[in-house]
């Protein structure tokens, strides 16, 4: 206990040792902050990057410098905690002891309590030395992380300043790619050699695999030991495989490095517009993804092999180990102690550059920064222009970008609307012409369709896409066809059989399901039918092939229409076949030739029935109503004036008198009870 009390007082001797020095450093760092920037570094400017780079290490060094001292100012913090409890928890022990002892007279004082006080007086004493050391420790470390935080300052300073004053350095370039020139020509002979090595350490696997086939199948020990040299062979194997992938890795990497250094410069020259300079920040971004990836991978991958490395040793540990199996197992952790070690390299050049690259990007951020407006809107439209060439897809190594997507449609859409003026702009010049409507409405539907057409083939031709790429999807668009556009093709084609033999045409007048009405448009599914009632109908084309269809003006619009008038028997039938050959024709819709006639139709059971037959010519199914009714108008009235009687249904009753009929007469009451 006295040892551990002596050990801490030197502790704390110690600590305020250093608590003085680092005091001073602290002042000292203090005063060369408050210096001039340019009085900080040695050298004059202009600056080389790898000046630059050298002042980078420096603040990096100072960062992780901060980062050790906060964690150990948090630790330190946990300790003086611990410390403070244990002597709270050592005083209260020697209170407890001392109140025992005032119980007792100093004669009966027993010598173990007496001994247990002195014991207890020690630890408090030792508690006591120990939250002095930890408070010193902690006030050490807290100066330590002012230190590394001025350290940090003062290396920023510098960077800020040698980043200000850069210039193109041709022989400093030249020197890191003579550096970089070495170190691969170094990894390129280390590669011809790891691969030499590596065609030994494959024959020698193929030697274990084959004694471990051929030992007996009885025989364990030559089995074990025979696997347990497979195994070690096999993590040499296994070893030589990864340093060779991590080596060639290590030679991409130097390619890149090689490339950083000369755009590093190139930003110096000024001479790199915004949107090359907006492509390096993507590819530089792009290659810390990969190289993080990797980093997590190798360290995942290195803690694997520190578990088997463990479970090795604790192999070596059992007692009674046969010793060749024990050599085997030797050989196989020596295998995986050199892959640790050259992970741990291959991550360090991870790291570099990783960097590297983050310094690229950096010095990229600030070239950006500089731009002007209107540099920046000139790299934005270069950028837009790229997007241009963006490839889609190739098709019979031809290309598709998007540039001619995009043509390719404008060429559909403006055609398309070129197609509809030049079509109308036709159809007004037949107007002109002797063909009816319906004619020049066929002509313009199949004049647009034949001009989408060359629309879609010359889009086609733009986009690089060739018409043999339809023979290929010929199959596939049959069977599409076959089950869902069958009827959609059946009206398509129905339609132009509409056109080209015009059984109905536009302005004809048609009957379809007990529905009037006048074509106004047929299109390429449906032909357009507006009814008397101002009421829209959409009939597929395919219902004018299929079924029967009644059209009233197909040849011409003379339609033959009949009024039938029925009189009491006993009329006077000359006089009525005049008046109503008179009637028809006063009317002047109703057409001189053919002549009107009237026929007798029948003797009926109410009536006398004729029938005038005439002909007019109608636009609209209404104006035949309209002149049937005015015509049973003038009939009627010419009937009143000639004393013509227009029949209505009559009903003779007959009564059986061969017997007396019984007639009574009943009294109201009589009436009531029957």
């Amino acid at each position: 206990m006295l040892r551990d009390l002596q050990a801490m007082y030197q502790r704390q001797l110690t600590s305020l040792k250093r608590r003085d020095s680092l005091k001073k450093e602290e002042n000292n760092l203090g005063a060369i902050l408050l210096s001039e920037k340019e009085s900080l570094v040695s050298e004059s400017p202009p600056y080389t990057l790898s000046f630059y780079d050298s002042l980078l290490d420096q603040l990096l060094d100072a960062e992780q410098q901060e980062k050790t001292a906060t964690n150990t100012l948090k630790f330190i913090e946990k300790g003086l905690e611990q410390a403070r409890n244990d002597l709270d928890e050592a005083g209260q022990k020697l209170r407890s002891i001392q109140e025992e002892i005032a119980k007792e007279t100093p004669e009966e004082t027993p010598l173990s309590l007496s001994w247990r006080q002195g014991y207890a007086r020690t630890e408090a004493e030792k508690a006591q030395a120990n939250y002095d050391s930890q408070r010193i420790r902690l006030e050490n470390a807290s100066i330590e992380l002012q230190l590394a935080q001025l350290k940090k300052q003062i290396a920023q300073s510098k960077v800020d300043w040698i980043k200000s004053h850069l210039s193109f350095n041709q022989e400093d370039l030249d020197r890191q790619l003579g550096l970089i020139a070495e170190r691969r020509k170094a990894r390129q002979a280390r590669i011809k050699t790891l691969i030499q090595e590596q065609k030994g350490v494959e024959n020698k696997w193929l030697e274990a695999l084959r004694e471990l086939d051929a030992v007996q199948a009885d025989d364990e020990m030559g089995k074990a030991r025979s696997s347990a040299l497979l195994r070690a062979r096999e993590a040499w194997r296994e070893t030589y495989h990864r340093v060779l992938d991590r080596a060639e890795i290590d030679m991409r990497i130097l390619n890149r490095e090689e490339q950083a250094w000369q755009r590093r410069y190139e930003l110096l020259k000024g001479e790199i517009d915004y949107a090359e300079l907006d492509l390096w920040r993507e590819e530089a971004d792009d290659v810390i993804e990969k190289i993080e990836s990797g980093i997590h991978l190798e360290q995942s991958h290195q803690h694997g092999v520190q578990t088997q490395m463990l479970s090795i040793e604790k192999q070596l540990a059992e007692e009674g180990l046969d010793t060749v199996i024990q050599q085997h197992l030797e050989t196989r952790l020596s295998a995986l102690q050199k892959l640790t070690e050259r992970g741990d390299e291959f991550i360090s050049v991870l790291l570099g550059a990783r960097e590297t690259e983050q310094r690229l990007v950096d010095e990229i951020k600030l070239k950006r920064s500089r731009f002007s407006f209107q540099e920046i809107l000139e790299g934005l439209w270069s950028k837009i222009q790229g997007l241009w060439q963006i490839e889609l897809w190739v098709i019979d190594e031809r290309s598709v970008t998007v540039k001619k997507v995009v043509v390719a449609l404008f060429i559909l859409i403006i055609g398309m609307v070129l197609a509809r003026i030049v079509t109308r702009s036709l159809s007004k010049r037949l107007l002109a012409t002797r063909l009816d409507q319906g004619t020049r409405a066929a002509i313009e539907k199949v004049l647009y369709y034949f001009a989408l057409l060359f629309l879609a083939l010359f889009a086609l031709r733009i986009v690089n896409i060739p018409l043999t790429v339809f023979t290929f999807l010929g199959g596939a668009v049959a069977i599409g066809i076959g089950f869902g556009a069958q009827n959609l093709i059946n009206n398509f084609i129905s339609g132009f059989i509409l056109m080209m033999e015009r059984p109905v045409k536009i302005g004809d007048l048609i009957e379809v399901d007990n529905n009037f009405g006048i074509i106004e448009g047929i299109g390429a599914r449906c032909t357009q039918i507006r009814t008397g009632a101002n009421v829209h109908i959409l009939v597929p084309n395919s219902s004018f092939l299929e079924k029967n269809i009644i059209n009233w003006t197909l040849s011409d619009k003379k339609i033959r229409a009949h009024i039938e008038v029925g009189v009491i028997y006993g009329s006077d039938t000359h006089k009525l076949r005049d008046l109503m050959i008179q009637a028809v024709e006063e009317n002047e819709k109703v057409l001189k030739n053919p002549q009107p006639f009237v026929l007798f139709s029948e003797f009926g059971d109410n009536a006398l029935t004729f029938e005038v037959y005439f002909w007019i010519r109608i636009h609209r199914i209404m104006e035949r109503r309209r002149i049937e009714s005015d015509l049973r108008y003038r009939i009627d009235g010419l009937f009143r004036e000639a004393g013509l009687v227009i029949a209505f249904p009559q009903r003779d009753v007959h009564l059986d008198t061969s017997k007396p009929l019984d007639l009574r007469i009943l009294k109201d009451k009589e009436k009531s009870e029957e």
